[in-house]
């Protein structure tokens, strides 16, 4: 038989043997396994075997200008091949199983109607449960799927009646009345067109659009007055309360400009009153106060005193000084369980009625107190009325009232209500 000589060495990247000529030392070659590009050691290891002994895959060289794997090149120095793995021995003993070349095992699939010995019932029982656990999943998807469509079949009728019970309610709903014109009102009787003071119709007999210009410029002077000689002109009653209003602004507390960002709209939140209309002045920070404009013929004029809550005394000096003598202020009422304190000079209650008397900003606070069915009393309880949500059970009002600490006081909290003298806080004409 023929000797063969053959270079061998191991792939770097797959780690498998391979075989070469011996004109291959030094040169470049092509892994039949994984298409590695290696280089050959001048001093690979020569083997010599028979045409009988195994077959051990041939590497092929590269081809000059061959585009490859971009592997770096396999630098050996003086150690063989693959490392220390002596195969010159193994190679030439082709039994070796480690020698032979890999090949996968095919899986072969268990036939349920084929029975081989011992095995076959193993098989079947295995296929029956296979069988089974298919069936389950089958039956689980099925059932998953009928749950989904129900689902989506309630959502969708749902969806349906929501829509229909929507065009139901617009259909139905009552259609707000229209806004009378302005020349809607010298059509009604002429019983419902009292005249003011001046003989013209009361505001709350007349539209918005006969008077919102004159309301407008009005309210935009008032709050843009640079100087109180400039806001004097524009406020109701000048020659009584413009000391006040001087005294008022003197020292550190001096006048500001008002900026407002109302639009004066004929739906704008208005209370009208006779020929006085109540107006919530909109400041750029969310915030609002309320100003009362009286109708003056074709012109509006603001009441300052209710706009700033004026009373004789600051509510610091009226607590600081507590006077004997009464005082008139201007209070928001309140009353309820809550609100009622019992201590000192008024701890009967069997023989006072007890208010809760505070500022426009709640930042003062007194407790108010009337003797029981006195004209006074039963004034007040007359001008309660029941507070908005969410505060339940609360009477309030504003009021215009005189105040007075009882002589043998000593709590600076609790002031005698003298007398009542108006409801709200603006005075009119003929009170």
């Amino acid at each position: 038989m023929g000797q063969y000589e053959w270079l061998v060495l191991t792939c770097r990247a797959c780690r498998r043997v391979i075989k070469l000529a011996p004109a291959m030392a030094g040169k470049h070659v092509i892994c039949p396994h994984c298409r590695t590009k290696i280089s050959v050691p001048k001093d690979a290891p020569v083997i010599e075997e028979t045409a009988e002994q195994s077959f051990i895959p041939t590497a092929r060289a590269t081809e000059e200008g061959s585009n490859l794997r971009g592997r770096e090149e396999w630098e050996v120095g003086q150690r063989p091949i693959g490392g220390e793995l002596q195969f010159k021995e193994m190679l030439h003993s082709t039994a070796d199983p480690a020698m032979k070349p890999y090949q996968r095992k095919k899986k072969q699939r268990a036939n349920p109607h084929r029975r081989h010995g011992e095995d076959a019932p193993a098989e079947a029982e295995d296929g029956t449960r296979r069988r089974k656990q298919r069936r389950k999943v089958r039956s689980s998807g099925a059932a998953f799927a009928k749950t989904f469509t129900q689902g989506l079949v309630i959502a969708v009728l749902l969806l349906l009646g929501m829509v229909g019970w929507l065009a139901w309610e617009k259909w139905h709903r009552p259609k707000p009345e229209p806004v009378r014109p302005p020349e809607a009102v010298q059509q009604l009787p002429t019983t419902q067109l009292t005249p003011g003071a001046d003989g013209q119709p009361k505001l709350e007999t007349r539209h918005f659009g006969e008077y919102g210009a004159a309301l407008e410029t009005a309210a935009r002077r008032f709050a843009a007055a640079p100087t109180v000689d400039e806001l004097l002109p524009l406020l109701r009653d000048r020659t009584r309360v413009e000391p006040k209003v001087r005294a008022y602004y003197s020292g550190a507390r001096a006048w500001q400009p008002l900026e407002i960002n109302n639009k004066f709209q004929p739906d704008d939140s208005l209370v009208v009153d006779g020929d006085f209309i109540v107006l919530e002045l909109q400041f750029p920070n969310g915030d609002s106060k309320p100003v009362t404009f009286e109708r003056t013929g074709e012109t509006f004029l603001a009441d300052w005193e209710s706009f700033t809550g004026y009373g004789e005394l600051p509510w610091e000096e009226l607590r600081e000084q507590r006077p004997q003598q009464p005082v008139l202020m201007r209070v928001v009422v309140e009353r309820s369980v809550r609100t009622e304190y019992w201590d000192g000079v008024f701890s009967d209650h069997t023989t006072h009625h007890c208010f809760l008397l505070r500022d426009m900003d709640s930042n003062h606070f007194l407790s108010g107190y009337t003797v029981k069915d006195s004209p006074t009393d039963i004034k007040l309880r007359q001008f309660l009325q029941p507070a908005p949500p969410p505060a339940n059970n609360l009477m309030h009002c504003f009021a215009v009232v005189r105040l007075s600490y009882p002589a043998n006081s000593e709590n600076r909290q609790q002031v005698l209500i003298n007398e009542v003298l108006e409801k709200g806080w603006v005075f009119r004409a003929d009170q």
